[in-house]
């Protein structure tokens, strides 16, 4: 039963990611930052190069399932499945350090008020409902980018590598005494990447209407 719904996450969530890569090419890709001068330019760079960073852990991440579902032939490789985790999780603190690098970079710059002005008088519900997005989604994203919050988005952003980081370093501390995680917490950790993920890929695909 464990091995049938572990199949059935992982292949409902590739799907997921498969479907946030055509919206919008990157997960959380804005390509016009809402922020003055070289700022702009700067933390634009980052926020790529934090996305890349979430996407390759959560391919890591996936090969780690990989091993578990496999492990019902000839038991769970221990060391093969430790390695993928340490990789995503070390691309996971990687792509968190970079968002507070940026939260730091824009608190300081301040808003380029054009482009906020912009996101405040943007339709939310009328997007989400075009595209076919998920409303509830698009809410949470809008509680922040409809006020002109982008730093609150990207601290929300922040925090959901946090958590995400938090349960590969659980996960990882199973492995090391030899043991794997309970199947809530891998459903957890499939449910906080396909979220973060998503969560970046709707205001991605705003900053592109815009």
């Amino acid at each position: 039963m464990k091995k049938r719904c572990l199949r059935w996450l992982l292949g409902v969530v590739l799907v997921l990611v498969s479907i946030v890569g055509l919206n919008a090419v990157m997960v959380v890709n804005d390509p016009v930052s809402p922020f003055p001068g070289n700022t702009c330019v700067q933390i634009g760079d980052m926020i790529t190069d934090s996305a890349s960073e979430l996407l390759q852990s959560a391919a890591d991440a996936f090969l780690f399932l990989n091993e578990v579902e496999i492990a019902g032939k000839n038991g769970l490789n221990v060391h093969a499945a430790l390695q993928r985790v340490d990789m995503a999780a070390a691309r996971v603190q990687q792509a968190l350090n970079l968002f507070r690098d940026i939260i730091a970079s824009g608190s300081e710059a301040g808003y380029e008020e054009k482009r906020i002005v912009k996101l405040r008088d943007f339709s939310y519900d009328h997007f989400a409902n075009e595209n076919g997005l998920s409303q509830e989604v698009m809410a949470e994203v809008s509680s922040y980018l409809s006020r002109g919050n982008v730093l609150g988005f990207y601290r929300h952003h922040a925090r959901n590598l946090q958590t995400l980081y938090n349960t590969l370093q659980r996960i990882r501390a199973d492995l090391l005494v030899g043991r794997l995680s309970e199947n809530r917490v891998l459903w957890s950790l499939l449910q906080q990447y396909n979220s973060t993920m998503i969560f970046g890929n709707y205001a991605s695909m705003v900053f592109y209407k815009i």
